[in-house]
């Protein structure tokens, strides 16, 4: 007599189990692969910090300061009609030491970005050896991995035509802890102590290492610092979707304030959804509250100091003393290490 030696297959609910035990499985392991990737992101931008802190320690080594963010002549019209206006960003002076020389070699610093002889009548299709040719350049070390909101190439820049696409960044030098406009003003005290005595003028007149310069040239050296370098904010991160002051080649698109606090939420009047990537997308030209320091990073965001490290900063850290990190000369100096 034969026995049949068939296997049975699986019962309805013993494969609804293992389907429901699979998705358990891949539910746990998802986060896990999320946070792996993040890390990686995480740690490629803090090696862009990096980067651009030697990059700022090279060129003060070859020139005795630190690079200029400034500004000549009438250089907020777009076009503009001034045909000595001019500007540079201290991106631009550290292009030779990112590895970005011959990008370097294209500029004319003579012209602004719009009245560049050699651009050509279309500005989002300049001529290849331009300075709007070089405005629109994607530089890989200036992008932040974990910033999934912005592109590298972006129009509604402040100070330009919006219909102008130009090149973003996610990294800004650090212009102070002194301001007078918006929710977040610091206007006296020692965070308002700068070399031109206690001002609010965060801008031109900053406290920082990297403030921006219309008008005239100023001149940061190290010896500068007198918080110290280890102890003084140099670079940080910014998210070009919110904030429309940040494209690279433009000394007003290049640095940001510590007065901010860190990722601050969109307080504008179209900050109206309860949807904080939303809101601060429609609140991106209210500079007054966004010229600071912003990350797609969890909790915080990273940061170069003037001696070159790099440290990620809680987004929780005490107002009075992220402040006192990005002034180099308030007197009152905070050490990370404590």
């Amino acid at each position: 007599m034969r026995r049949d030696s068939s296997r049975p297959g699986f019962t309805l609910v013993e494969l609804l189990v293992v389907i429901a035990i699979i998705g358990v499985l891949v539910g746990l392991l998802l986060p896990a692969v999320q946070a792996a990737r993040e890390a990686a992101r995480r740690m490629s931008c803090g090696n862009n910090l990096k980067q651009l802190g030697l990059a700022i320690h090279n060129y003060h080594d070859s020139f005795g300061e630190m690079p200029n963010n400034r500004a000549r002549g009438s250089v907020f019209a777009d076009p503009v009609t001034d045909v000595n206006a001019r500007s540079i960003s201290w991106i631009m002076g550290v292009l030779p030491y990112i590895e970005q020389q011959a990008l370097y070699d294209m500029i004319d610093f003579n012209f602004e970005v719009s009245n560049d002889p050699r651009n050509g009548p279309d500005m989002n299709n300049p001529a290849p050896i331009s300075n709007s040719f070089v405005s629109r350049s994607v530089i890989p070390g200036l992008i932040c991995p974990s910033d999934g909101l912005s592109i590298s190439r972006m129009g509604g820049r402040a100070n330009v035509n919006g219909a102008r696409e130009l090149a973003v960044n996610n990294y800004k030098g650090v212009t102070g802890s002194n301001w007078q406009w918006g929710s977040f003003q610091v206007t006296g005290g020692p965070l308002a102590a700068t070399r031109w005595g206690v001002r609010g003028d965060g801008l031109d007149h900053g406290n920082g290492m990297l403030i921006r310069s219309n008008g005239r040239q100023v001149k940061t050296e190290f010896r500068n610092v007198t918080d110290g370098l280890s102890n003084t904010l140099m670079v940080g991160e910014a998210i070009p979707a919110f904030c429309t002051h940040t494209w690279w080649y433009w000394f007003n698109g290049s640095t940001a304030t510590a007065a901010i606090p860190l990722n601050q939420r969109a307080l504008c009047g179209s900050a109206t959804t309860g949807i904080r990537n939303t809101d601060l997308r429609n609140c991106a030209g209210d500079w007054g509250n966004n010229y600071s320091f912003m990350s797609m990073h969890p909790g915080g965001g990273h940061f170069a100091l003037g001696d070159g490290s790099v440290r990620f900063l809680s987004e929780t850290i005490d107002l009075e003393t992220y402040r006192r990190l990005g002034s180099m000369m308030d007197g009152l100096p905070v050490s990370l290490d404590q």
